[in-house]
């Protein structure tokens, strides 16, 4: 006769509206000891809505919850924390300024005070470099700034932040939520995430939000699908399938090729659009290419090669010590406030970090849209007239179906795809001729991945040229006509990528290593 087990964590009929716009509804959900559950589905599905309902950042406004058979009613974070529940952002909340040790503990200090009521600033780092190590990164000095450290290492150190406090607190079986903790990070330290993970699930549940379907099928126990705030499915063992997810999510199986590779041109006699040659800076050495009209050329190497520097350089993006040419059309771009020339002569960039340098979270979706394109919603007196933003934002937000409760929605509340699909809305309806791309379908679900795919190759059928930066190796050999391979700040490998013939992983890996 099989035991029944008891989950440790459920959810029962959880909802959660903002400004009378439900965006969870009654959704039920459970945690059993040592397994990893999943919550799968597009942008705006309430995944990460519902990881904050769990972790004490949002309040219900219905359903109830039970931790270890207990009601579980938390007030905010840290009550979620002392209880067993810690959470990894998807967009970090981190204090550069601050050490890594002062990182883990914040908000927590005074439970590391001595007998003379202190912060027993020792006792912070001990904790904090032992599970660093334990992790795997003993070259994190938890006595550093969080700053001198690069963006996937201050992703690890969030994960053993939420490992160090459950210890901390004594808590025998804590549940750790993942939102997206591998959106950003590179293949080594995701397979040292996973092994992490998989280490401590003896004595830990992990609940994972991922816009890789591969991850959520190499890692998760169970999974559940949300659609439109609302569980619309259940997988686990044999059933779990990138089909079945991927039918429960979007409804409809994919039926062309999801990079649109039978859409993309041939630009061999094309002319050229943008050319950079010599760039120097911060680990960039000598890097020149081309890219033609109507082309797109993928830039790839590994983390910390120097590929993001080669992106902000063309665009002028800072900081970035600015060297070498950029030419537009055969102009070229100066080397001072080269960003500037660059919107003027019709280039567009949509980085990386989407919500510091993408969007403005406290305006609307329409002035976030409209913030490249002032000139053509503004009358002659300089002034914005409301009904042009408004028309051109609806434009945009329904071309690229933005999901959200309208126009005038702050970006704040929108979820992660969303954003970068405003961040995309921004320079669409600019008109760019150029457009350079820094992972633009980080943290974006596998059906608005698709919606992102066919509005690049809709641009390249109206002429543009783009540079796809992304650390996806089948995204840029998906997508890409040429691909360029950076290892230690130089271009070492350039491949010719035509849609009959398409280079593999490995062959792309053997030069970035």
């Amino acid at each position: 006769m099989t035991a029944v087990r008891n989950p440790i964590f459920a959810m029962r009929g959880g909802s959660k509206s903002f400004n009378g716009n439900w965006v969870v509804e009654g959704v039920d959900l459970q945690i059993f000891p040592n397994e990893i559950v999943g919550i799968a589905g597009e942008n705006g599905a309430g995944k990460s809505t519902t990881l904050k309902m769990i972790a004490g950042i949002h309040s219900p406004n219905g359903g109830e919850m039970e931790l270890f058979g207990k009601p579980f009613k938390p007030l905010r974070y840290t009550q979620a924390v002392e209880a067993g529940i810690s959470m990894v952002f998807q967009e970090q909340a981190l204090i550069p300024s601050l050490s890594v040790y002062e990182n883990i503990f914040l908000s927590l200090e005074v439970n590391f005070t001595n007998r003379l009521a202190l912060v027993d600033r020792k006792a912070m780092i001990a904790h904090s470099e032992r599970h660093l190590k334990d992790l795997g990164l003993a070259h994190i000095d938890p006595r550093r700034r969080t700053s001198d450290y690069a963006f996937h290492d201050r992703q690890m150190i969030e994960i053993a932040k939420a490992f160090a406090l459950a210890e901390y607190f004594h808590i025998d079986h804590p549940i750790i939520l993942l939102d997206e903790p591998t959106a950003a990070i590179g293949e080594r330290e995701v397979r040292l995430l996973f092994d992490s993970i998989r280490q401590f699930r003896a004595r830990a549940s992990f609940v994972l939000i991922t816009h890789r379907l591969s991850e959520y099928i190499e890692l998760c126990d169970r999974i559940y699908v949300f659609k439109d705030g609302r569980n619309v499915g259940e997988f686990a063992g044999e059933r779990i399938s990138e089909q079945n997810l991927h039918m429960a999510m979007v409804g409809r199986i994919r039926d062309e090729e999801y990079f649109k590779e039978k859409r993309q041109l041939d630009v061999t006699e094309a002319p050229i659009v943008i050319s950079a040659n010599g760039l120097e800076g911060d680990n960039v050495r000598n890097v020149s290419f081309d890219v033609r009209k109507g082309e797109i050329v993928g830039l790839g190497g590994l983390v910390g090669c120097g590929k993001e520097a080669v992106g902000r350089a063309v665009v002028g993006f800072d900081p970035f010590p600015a060297a070498g040419t950029v030419e537009v059309n055969g102009k070229v771009l100066p080397l001072r406030r080269r960003g500037k020339a660059a919107i003027a002569n019709g280039v567009g960039f949509v980085p990386k970090e989407r919500k510091t340098e993408g969007i403005v979270p406290y305006m609307s979706v329409e002035a976030n849209i409209s913030l490249a394109s002032l000139p053509l919603v503004s009358r002659l007196t300089g002034i914005i007239s409301a009904a042009r933003e408004r028309s051109l934002a609806q434009k945009h937000v329904n071309g690229l179906r933005i999901r959200c409760s309208g126009p005038t929605q702050l970006c704040q509340f929108l979820s992660g795809g969303n954003q970068q699909k405003v961040v995309l809305a921004k320079w669409l309806a600019r008109g760019v001729q150029v457009l350079v791309l820094d992972n633009p379908t980080r943290g974006v679900d596998v059906g608005a991945k698709e919606e992102i795919y066919s509005v690049l190759r809709d641009l390249t059928d109206q002429g543009a040229a783009i540079l796809l930066i992304s650390d996806d190796l089948l995204e840029l050999i998906g997508l890409s006509n040429r691909i360029l391979v950076m290892r230690d700040g130089e271009i070492q490998f350039e491949r010719d990528a035509p849609a009959n013939d398409k280079p593999t992983e490995q062959e792309l890996v053997r030069h970035m290593v």
